[in-house]
């Protein structure tokens, strides 16, 4: 099935997560045959891929994208990247941050995102999202948050170009979930929690 791919997310060292979106309009997570995420990929934002694929078959929502890649060939690009996700991606969020995954995101005493049980698990992890206010890079460069005058909520940023001092209101956004996570040294009733993340955004 044709892939377009449309988000590299930084992960560890070379490590990325590749985010696609499959020709029967479904958000995919291309993985290794072996569940791992790539190392180095050759996959690009824009490009078209022709890929063998077989869902996971453990997956745990809200990841619940993750396809074992089996082949892979190069197709072509997409010229008009906003354009095509607009005219195929289903129904994206627009509005407030409140918007986000059905409304279930809380937010930590810093104002980043996350989802957690507690609250309630979106059946999936990624999506797009035209916010209604400009995003604004954070001091520390490193998340982006969405003022609504009341307060700062964001999201950590983790694409690979730099990032924008501000991302202007109706800009395309993709948004996903990183991987259930809690600290190390987290007290045993500390809930895990799956946190806020910018990929990528589209002009």
């Amino acid at each position: 099935m044709n892939v377009l791919i449309v988000a590299r997310t930084r992960m560890w060292g070379d490590r990325r997560c590749i985010g696609g979106l499959a020709a029967d309009g479904h958000s995919v997570r291309l993985v290794t045959a072996t569940g791992e995420h790539w190392s180095s990929p050759e996959f690009q934002v824009g490009q078209i891929w022709e890929v063998d694929f077989t869902p996971s078959t453990t997956p745990v929502p809200p990841h619940v994208e993750d396809v074992l890649v089996t082949a892979q060939g190069f197709v072509g690009v997409q010229p008009d990247l906003r354009g095509h996700l607009l005219s195929r991606v289903r129904a994206p969020w627009r509005g407030g941050i409140d918007q986000l995954f059905g409304g279930v995101v809380g937010y930590t005493g810093s104002g980043n995102g996350y989802v957690c049980a507690r609250l309630g698990v979106p059946a999936h992890s990624t999506g797009y999202w035209l916010p209604d206010r400009d995003l604004v890079l954070r001091g520390d460069g490193k998340h982006y948050d969405y003022r609504d005058g009341v307060s700062n909520r964001g999201l950590s940023y983790v694409g690979e170009p730099p990032p924008a001092p501000i991302l202007p209101a109706g800009t395309l956004v993709r948004v996903s979930l990183a991987r259930w996570w809690k600290p190390d040294d987290a007290e045993p009733d500390f809930e895990e929690r799956c946190y806020l993340q910018l990929s990528g955004w589209y002009v």
